[in-house]
This record gives C-alpha cells, sequence and structure tokens, in this order.
C-alpha cells in the first residue's frame, strides 16, 4: 500500500493548504481580486481536487478490495460522489489558459453546483458511518476516534451544502458559502476550520496506520 501511504500524504498537504486559501479569501477577500491571485487558486483547487479523486480511487482498489470487500459498494458511490464534484472545480481550468470549452448544459447549471456537492458529502457521510462499524480490532486503535472525528466533519460540511442549497431555492441564486453575506462568510469561517480539522484528523492518522502496518510488514 506504498502508493495508498504516498497519495494520502499529498491529500494531506493539499487539503490544508486548499482551505487555508479558502478561509484567507473569506477574510481578506480583497486579496484575491487580481486576476492572477484568482487563476492561481483555481489551479491550486483543481490540483487538490485532482489528488482527493485519486485517493478516492486507490483507497478503494487497495484498501476497501482487499479488506473491507463488504464496503466496495458504498466506498464506490463516494467516489463517484468525488468524481461529481471535482467536476465544479476542473471546468474552471479554460479560464486559467484563455480557452473556451463547451460544457453539457446540465454540468453548468447552478443547480450543478447547489445539489452535487450535497450529494458528495452525504455519501461520503454513509461511507463513514458504515466504514466505522466494519473496523476490525487492529485498526480501531489507530481509526476508531479518527473515523468519528471525519463523520463530525463531513456532518458539517452536509449543513454547509444544506445552507447555500437553501438559499438558491428561496433566492433563485447560486452564491458558495464564502460569498453570502458577509456575516454568515465569516460567522461560519469556525465551523469550515473545524470541519476540515476534524477530516484532516483522520487523513493524518490513516496515514500513521498505514506506515505501522508497512513497518510490520502487514
Amino acid at each position: 500500500m506504498g502508493f495508498l501511504r504516498k497519495i494520502t500524504l499529498l491529500l494531506i498537504v493539499s487539503m490544508g493548504i486548499s482551505f487555508s486559501i479558502r478561509v484567507t479569501g473569506t477574510l481578506f477577500p480583497l486579496i484575491f481580486k487580481p486576476v492572477f491571485m484568482v487563476k492561481g487558486t483555481i489551479l491550486f483547487n483543481a490540483a487538490f481536487i485532482l489528488i482527493h479523486v485519486i485517493f478516492w480511487l486507490v483507497f478503494y482498489r487497495e484498501y476497501i478490495l482487499k479488506t473491507k470487500k463488504t464496503l466496495k459498494e458504498i466506498c464506490m458511490a463516494a467516489v463517484i460522489g468525488s468524481f461529481a464534484v471535482s467536476v465544479i472545480y476542473l471546468r474552471k481550468l479554460p479560464f486559467v489558459f484563455g480557452m473556451t470549452v463547451q460544457f453539457p448544459d446540465f454540468m453548468i447549471h447552478p443547480f450543478y453546483d447547489a445539489v452535487v456537492p450535497l450529494i458528495g458529502s452525504v455519501s461520503h457521510l454513509v461511507f463513514f458511518a458504515a466504514f466505522k462499524r466494519a473496523l476490525s480490532d487492529d485498526e480501531k486503535p489507530w481509526l476508531n476516534r479518527s473515523v468519528s472525528a471525519m463523520i463530525m466533519g463531513i456532518g458539517l460540511f452536509v449543513f454547509f451544502h444544506v445552507m447555500v442549497l437553501f438559499n438558491f431555492i428561496a433566492f433563485r441564486q447560486f452564491e458558495w458559502l464564502e460569498h453570502m453575506p458577509r456575516g454568515i462568510a465569516v460567522g461560519t469561517v469556525p465551523l469550515v476550520i473545524a470541519a476540515v480539522l476534524s477530516m484532516l484528523y483522520f487523513y493524518f492518522r490513516f496515514y500513521r496506520f498505514l506506515d505501522f502496518e508497512n513497518s510490520t510488514g502487514k
């Protein structure tokens, strides 16, 4: 599982930086007004989301199929959810390179942006709830608390996505959480930080667990 360890570490680093940029942009939006900053943020977020998708593919192939076959359908749903969310980030790449790409109408509709992240988060929430119940005795000392933290973090993101969806339905206007009225955007920053730290805690403990498994030759 050497590659899974490497991609987990890359995910930890890229996720930490990506959400640090997001929080900074929420608190100090003028920093990201220049076009080069916008393009740089798009590129980095695209890199992060690609790493996230690759992690889930490798996690499914190298870990779930080998140690948790009963979870393969639920895990595949989470993989598909990750792919669907990645479209929102990757479709911005042509702008960075001055290209014009015609995406299918459903991919650029605001409803896609409002609904797909919620579905993706729910699919991950269902997976980790099942994953927690399926932990073996060897895994529990390393992962039991961190999986609970992940469930809490994803639960917070489900709440955020519900807010975005409600805003879209109520006002027929799509806005990311950080683009909502200043009070909401800034007021939810502590919750975003708590959610991301909870998720990073799982990935860190999972990385350490893989490191331990590798050192013991399992």
